[in-house]
């Protein structure tokens, strides 16, 4: 099978507090460069955004999409993206960071559902289709900046009601099964078994197509092909075991389903533009643990200034 190439993308690692995982960010510091940004990046969590004025475009996966003042995005953590303002503008935005799966009291009753929007997820939710969401996700900002008596319990009911919406709506907007629902049990077994020994054909089989009609729909609706969306998957996967394990380099390519290192380091290189061992090192002395010291919110981070974070990153993605 051919391999399409792919953008490089980076890993954001944010610390949400242990006890509550959940870290929101506002204020007028949090403007959009209108130059979009030379790569992708993808985080450790769900990142649920607030556009509370301009406009511009998105890029989710392959896929871009205009927003405008009122949006409310859901972001997964698998999905590699960007965005940028209207040329000559700078919009402003409002971020929730969240760890839906370890947030204390969920009581969400959907558990597979939910690591997938955790993990896959992507929404834009406008004023008109979803007027519930803006409205929602204020409150929860509102909660969070006063923080008054019992303010924890009151995200937690105004998060599960966000949530709950949004799942309801999974199965019609998400980008991964909007157009054509047949897909749904190949994506859904490639988020859970990532790490096995499976081919094209058996994810074929999963959607009763035959391996062709398979490879074409795939590419069509994501954009990508069946081969390089695991690739994609696993990469991601792997990146949060190498900062927050010890494990080796050559044990986390086997969790996460390469039979050897070199077939890991060549895939990871592609996504990432540096090989594995050389990028948990570059993050390790990094100082950039949080969304608080990433550059890039008000400017774009030029090609140079990307690469000059890890020297020894190729210009492109082959």
């Amino acid at each position: 099978m051919g391999q399409s190439r792919m953008v490089l993308s980076e890993y954001r690692s944010y610390e949400l507090p242990p006890d509550f995982p959940l870290l929101a960010l506002e204020g007028e510091e949090w403007r959009i460069s209108p130059v979009r940004s030379a790569n992708l990046h993808f985080h450790n969590c769900v990142e649920i955004g607030l556009c509370r004025g301009g406009d511009g475009e998105m890029q989710l996966n392959r896929e871009a999409r205009p927003f405008q003042a009122g949006d409310v995005t859901v972001i997964g953590a698998q999905v590699h993206h960007t965005t940028w303002s209207a040329p000559g503008s700078f919009s402003l935005w409002s971020y929730l960071f969240v760890d839906l799966e370890k947030l204390p009291g969920k009581h969400l009753h959907q558990p597979e559902r939910l690591r997938e929007l955790a993990g896959s997820g992507c929404f834009l939710l406008s004023p008109e289709e979803a007027p519930w969401a803006r409205r929602l996700i204020e409150a929860v900002f509102e909660e969070m900046r006063n923080q008054q008596e019992g303010y924890r319990d009151c995200v937690l009911g105004l998060l599960t009601a966000f949530v709950s919406r949004v799942l309801r709506l999974q199965p019609a907007v998400s980008p991964s099964v909007r157009e054509n629902p047949v897909l749904a049990p190949a994506l859904a077994w490639i988020r859970e078994q990532y790490a096995a020994d499976f081919s094209m054909e058996d994810l074929a089989e999963r959607c009763h197509l035959s391996p062709t009609h398979f490879r074409r729909l795939f590419h069509e609706q994501m954009g990508t092909t069946p081969l390089d969306y695991v690739h994609q998957v696993r990469v991601s996967a792997s990146c949060s075991l190498l900062l927050n394990t010890d494990d080796s380099v050559a044990s986390i390519a086997g969790q996460v389903g390469y039979a050897s290192l070199s077939c890991f380091n060549r895939h990871f290189l592609r996504v990432m533009g540096i090989v594995p061992s050389k990028w948990r090192k570059t993050e390790e002395r990094s100082p950039r643990r949080s969304v608080l010291t990433f550059t890039g919110w008000t400017r774009a981070e030029t090609t140079a200034e990307i690469l000059q974070k890890a020297p020894n990153r190729p210009r492109g993605p082959g």
